[in-house]
């Protein structure tokens, strides 16, 4: 689907919801919640496969959906990583965060978000995001370090801080956003959504998870993470995460920041890959 027709589809969408708001808001914040949470399905690249094919791969259940994990087991051994990935991504996003990780010393561990990559499901949330990371825990392990990278760095934060995972002890996050109330209103404005409906999804992720989408602020559950060593890497030229929301975190969490330029959101640049090798490695 191109650019010109996805726009099309999403705000034939957003009309849809708006007039449904009006005449029931709880089935409006339903379809706005499941729209909210659906990522589009992309198929894995043909390289990407090939790349995830040299690792050991299993699968596991967690909130009854079916998640692929890749492993890739180093000589050494001291210790092990999980890696998160984000948004319409999949684990072949680690693909030069791999070998050097290993060379270091440290298996590696990752798993496609459920709706992602090699996995089931037909959405995505960070409070699902999050149960599934507890759940990898209690079957492969509680690693030595956290990578996540957009989505998934804000749930390597709130998995430990709200979700009952156990802290380890080094997290790195980058590209994440701050705050997940401003992600709704750029999906309110993506969709042209009136207020009552980001009212009624506002309810309804209340209704689901306990939490108003307020309590899902990354900022503010890194606090709760003094515990545990921080790294935080953002861009100056990120068009999805404001630079400016991850010195926020960074702050927050009293945690290591590096802010990068010209490298964008999806920050794969080889230094990047050095300095979070190098940051997990340290004593």
């Amino acid at each position: 689907m191109n650019s010109v027709s996805f726009l099309k589809k999403i705000r034939r969408l957003g009309k849809f919801l708006n007039a449904l708001a009006k005449v029931s808001p709880a089935l409006a914040g339903r379809a706005a919640f499941r729209a909210f949470s659906t990522p589009r399905r992309i198929p894995v690249h043909v390289q990407d496969q090939s790349f995830l094919a040299g690792a050991t791969q299993s699968d596991f259940i967690a909130e009854r959906i079916r998640i692929r994990v890749y492993e890739w087991k180093s000589k050494q051994a001291q210790g092990t990583v999980l890696l998160l990935h984000g948004w319409e991504s999949n684990s072949a996003r680690w693909r030069k965060f791999v070998k050097p990780l290993c060379d270091a010393g440290f298996s590696v561990y990752a798993f496609d978000a459920p709706a992602h990559g090699n996995s089931a499901g037909k959405e995505v949330n960070l409070p699902l995001y999050s149960r599934v990371i507890k759940a990898f825990m209690q079957r492969y392990g509680i690693p030595d370090a956290l990578v996540g990278h957009s989505l998934g760095g804000a749930a390597v934060v709130m998995s430990m801080a709200a979700f009952e995972v156990p802290q380890v002890r080094k997290a790195v996050i980058m590209a994440s956003f701050a705050e997940s109330s401003r992600v709704m209103q750029d999906f309110g404005r993506l969709l042209d959504l009136q207020p009552a409906v980001l009212s009624c999804l506002n309810q309804e992720i209340e209704r689901r998870s306990g939490l108003p989408i307020e309590g899902y602020t990354i900022q503010g559950k890194a606090t709760l993470l003094l515990d545990v060593q921080g790294l935080v890497l953002h861009d100056r030229d990120d068009a999805v995460a404001p630079v400016s929301e991850g010195a926020a975190i960074a702050a927050s969490w009293q945690a290591r920041y590096v802010e990068t330029i010209g490298l964008g959101h999806r920050m794969q640049d080889k230094a990047v890959v050095m300095t979070v090798v190098k940051f997990i490695s340290e004593g």
